[in-house]
């Protein structure tokens, strides 16, 4: 039986041994096919591709990895940006801390490990580009096309974290190779821009067969690629562009927005009509470990750590109780602003979001004292695991969908890009389509400012804040002060609470207090001329010589 085997320490190889020294390690190994005569078939060419998917969903949500076992993009732009408070515990996962609290510093295990798994996904993407020919058949056509525009959403992600990125467009063979300097971003938005037309263009990418098909969304398609290329003229404010991409993939009729907004990231929503493109999981209780995520122990509530889920908790939420650290807790600006814009009734808000009092009619208690770290007393249900997508009783495993793109971010990019290219029609359509499903009148004469807050809410908590923020240039202002003020929420349970049945945990009395400490920290805050970018990990500056530093790091 043949076996493929990746050279993902090819370059690791490479930099570990001089040339001479590679070369005392080419022995033939028995049982596996040389690498230079692997990449043949159809068969092996669909190997190849799945093996991008792979990288790249494990790039952006997960998998566990030591003492960065946590770090995924999803992870990684929800701290950066105001909509969470880190929770957990300052001492435990420091590298999140460090991001919440905007003191990030070159050997952040999280930065690395996103910048790192980027790169592994475009390396795959070079083999599947480079060593087959689209000629030869329909599927090497296909995954050609697929393995562009997985190439060009890395350093679409690159490029807007790291701002100069090398770029790579083909397969490093040696150490020497490997030492590329930096992009300027020109180079790198020009890129995107070639392999997204060319995946567009080659007439080979597949598409939905209609909004209900679950299945003909799991690979690229061509409205995901028309979707990409759009946000890349957005980027760049090319919005007559924009404009054009993105009204294509509107007006193909593959997409739709679900009525239900409380499905996101569960299972009931895998392959709907909403995603354009996701992280594809499944069912597989003999291989947790493969299928992981970022459902799981660290998103959790702290069930174990102070909360105790009653009789009936189950009927307001399928609660995973196994364990969890209270990680990712709302951010109080993010709910003032759910409530000076939909009411503390808001239908999103109230699919999202709960407070202390909210959380105490879900038939859930506390029994002790709880400090919970970095909380404002507010608590997410949007992507919290359930018993439906968590294989209860382990930490990570699960067979929740990732959502990179939902249609609704569609329709709000389409919306800017109308309103900056002169449509305003076209703005006040999309923008209502939106306000529509959130159960919110519609706009007339839609701003920018419109815009960005309905951005800010229907894409809350999905990691695309960050990015937002710093293309309209509202960074520097609002991440001014974040982690400035490390707050502490308090709940204290009322000795004569009757916690032994559900009717006793309804009725529980509690004293909540939020306390606000200053971070001794002195990059704390937004730093000018700093917090722009990311740092280049510092490992790779040492093995890069040509590889320079962001400023401030």
């Amino acid at each position: 039986m043949k076996r493929k085997y990746i050279l993902s320490g090819l370059l690791a190889c490479a930099l570990t041994f001089s040339a001479c020294d590679v070369d005392l390690l080419d022995i033939p190994q028995k049982g596996v096919e040389n690498e230079e005569n692997y990449y043949q078939t159809d068969e092996q060419c669909e190997s190849a591709i799945a093996a991008v998917y792979a990288s790249w969903r494990n790039a952006y949500s997960g998998r566990g990895e030591k003492a960065s076992q946590y770090a995924n993009g999803f992870f990684l732009k929800n701290f950066l940006a105001d909509d969470f408070n880190s929770g957990g515990a300052r001492s435990d996962q420091v590298y999140a801390q460090e991001i919440y609290e905007s003191a990030i510093v070159p050997t952040n295990g999280w930065v690395e490990n996103y910048y790192k798994r980027l790169y592994a996904t475009i390396y795959l993407a070079n083999l599947v580009i480079e060593r087959f020919d689209a000629a030869e058949s329909e599927v090497k056509a296909r995954n050609i096309a697929e393995a562009k525009f997985f190439r060009a959403i890395c350093y679409f992600e690159l490029t807007t974290l790291w701002g100069t990125p090398p770029l790579v467009d083909r397969v490093l063979k040696n150490s020497e190779e490997y030492k590329v300097p930096n992009s300027t971003a020109g180079q790198l938005w020009k890129f995107m821009e070639t392999d997204l037309t060319e995946a567009i263009t080659s007439g080979k990418l597949t598409s939905k067969a209609s909004p209900e098909d679950r299945d003909g969304g799991t690979r690229a398609t061509l409205e995901a690629a028309r979707c990409l290329l759009g946000k890349v003229y957005l980027y760049q404010e090319k919005y007559a562009d924009a404009k054009s991409e993105l009204e294509k993939v509107i007006s193909s009729g593959k997409y739709d927005l679900i009525a239900d907004v409380g499905t996101f990231y569960h299972p009931a929503s895998a392959g709907c009509e909403e995603y354009v493109l996701e992280c594809v999981r499944h069912y597989d209780p003999s291989n947790m470990y493969s299928q992981e995520g970022w459902y799981g122990i660290l998103a959790n509530w702290g069930f174990g750590y102070g909360f105790i889920a009653g009789p009936e908790a189950s009927m307001h939420y399928k609660f995973n109780t196994t364990s969890g650290y209270s990680y990712f807790n709302p951010s109080k600006s993010l709910y003032d602003a759910f409530v000076a814009e939909e009411g503390a009734d808001g239908y999103r808000l109230n699919a999202w979001i709960r407070t202390w009092e909210q959380v105490v009619a879900m038939n859930i208690a506390v029994n002790t004292t709880t400090n919970k770290y970095a909380s404002e007393g507010y608590f997410r249900l949007k992507w919290l695991a359930s018993t439906d997508d968590e294989f209860v009783g382990y930490w990570c495993g699960n067979q929740s969908n990732t959502p990179v793109i939902r249609y609704a971010d569609v329709l709000l990019m389409a919306a800017e890009a109308c309103l900056q290219a002169g449509d305003q029609a076209g703005a006040d359509e999309y923008l209502g389509r939106v306000r529509d499903r959130a159960r919110l009148p519609r706009k007339s004469h839609v701003t920018l400012s419109d815009i960005k807050l309905e951005r800010r809410l229907e894409l809350a908590m999905e990691g695309t804040r960050f990015q937002d923020l710093k293309r309209w240039g509202d960074a520097p202002a609002v991440l001014a002060d974040k982690g400035k003020k490390l707050p502490t929420f308090q709940i204290v349970p009322d000795p004569n609470n009757d916690l032994t049945t559900a009717a006793g945990i309804y009725n529980a009395r509690y004293t909540t207090k939020i306390t606000y400490v200053d971070n001794e920290k002195p990059l704390a805050g937004w730093t000018p001329g700093r917090d722009e970018w990311l740092p280049f990990p510092e490992n790779e500056l040492e093995v890069n010589g040509n590889l320079k530093q962001n400023p401030g790091y």
